[in-house]
């Protein structure tokens, strides 16, 4: 069983601060908020009286009730800020009732798969044949009509600039690598563990496939990994400065597009109130496969559906412990 918890690390997973990290743009201000000035009455206006404010007792959660999930998308389009081509990168994240525990869930990208309104395909040819509407659809029927609150966007250039505002960040590496840039000639060392990601090499490690034992199946670890280093490094930085986040939010909030309402300032509270957390357990798993084949000659991932069946029933229930207990995470 391989559960993605950091080995020796003290800090609090800031499992509330998934969406508030990943799902900025579209939903709210497109530039850092600036600090909201004192009110100066006019000269004939009279100025108006105090009004007390209560001491706030707990972070508010601006979350919908129960468990919440969220789609995550890492498309292939090399052009800023077009959000098109095929989605590369496909994880769940699910956020439980009790906002205590995370749970990451990968679909290989080359899952064959019932599309919405266009048959059957490649699970990443979705979002290039329908859009979002069409890749949340099918995600939601492969696990029984699983509800999915957000759904969030982003291409080459938004994953660089959430390294880069992070500062880089840490992911735990099983498969250690070095990479050969084609276009610069560049080496890029991914041999350490945990590996620190810093620029665009944190695109390299979760988009590299060829040089890993379970090719793709690897990849999808890699990319759940990510997401993980860069909830720690948030945690990091709400530690050192909260103020910092807004900052931090405002540089990749233009880079990244999300379906669903969630305002900065909720991002914030998000933030704020992972904070309050003990450590908890990131459960890190793959949709299941039962293997490779073949359909109209494109090589695809067969779906397991049976236990996918099962994972999506333990995903609508809002606690996949059961189906872990089962099944384990491994792939």
């Amino acid at each position: 069983m391989h559960t993605a918890k950091r080995r020796g690390s003290a800090a609090r997973w800031t499992a509330l601060a998934v969406v508030a990290a990943l799902a900025l743009a579209g939903c709210g201000p497109q530039e850092e908020p600036a600090p909201s000035p004192t009110a100066t009455p006019s000269p004939t206006a009279a100025a108006p009286a105090p009004t007390p404010t209560p001491t706030p007792t707990e972070p508010a959660d601006p979350l919908p009730e129960g468990a919440v999930t969220a789609l995550l998308l890492g498309t292939d389009s090399r052009t800023p800020g077009s959000m098109t081509g095929q989605a590369d990168a496909i994880m769940l994240a699910q956020i439980s009732a009790d906002r205590g525990t995370l749970s990451l869930v990968s679909i290989t990208r080359d899952s064959w798969v019932p599309i919405a309104g266009y048959g059957s395909g490649k699970i990443n040819s979705a979002f290039a044949r329908g859009g979002t509407s069409v890749m949340r659809d099918t995600v939601s029927a492969m696990f029984g009509g699983l509800e999915i609150d957000y759904v969030v966007q982003a291409d080459f250039e938004g994953f660089i600039a959430l390294t880069r505002a992070l500062d880089g960040f840490d992911a735990e590496n099983r498969h250690p690598t070095r990479v050969t840039v084609s276009s610069t000639g560049r080496v890029v060392d991914f041999t350490a563990d945990p590996v620190h990601l810093s620029g665009t090499d944190g695109l390299i490690y979760v988009r590299q496939r060829k040089g890993l034992p379970q090719g793709d199946l690897d990849r999808t670890e890699r990319q759940r990994a990510a997401v993980i280093g860069m909830l720690e490094r948030i945690d990091e930085i709400a530690a050192e400065d909260p103020t910092q986040l807004v900052t931090v939010f405002g540089h990749f909030a233009q880079r990244l597009k999300i379906t669903g309402e969630l305002s900065i300032d909720d991002m914030i509270g998000l933030a704020r109130l992972s904070r309050e957390l003990e450590r908890d357990d990131v459960v890190s798993l793959m949709a299941p496969i039962t293997g490779f084949g073949t359909q109209g000659g494109q090589s695809v991932n067969v779906v397991d559906t049976a236990q996918t069946a099962a994972l999506g029933e333990a995903l609508r229930a809002g606690d996949i412990a059961p189906y872990v207990e089962r099944y384990g995470t491994g792939y």
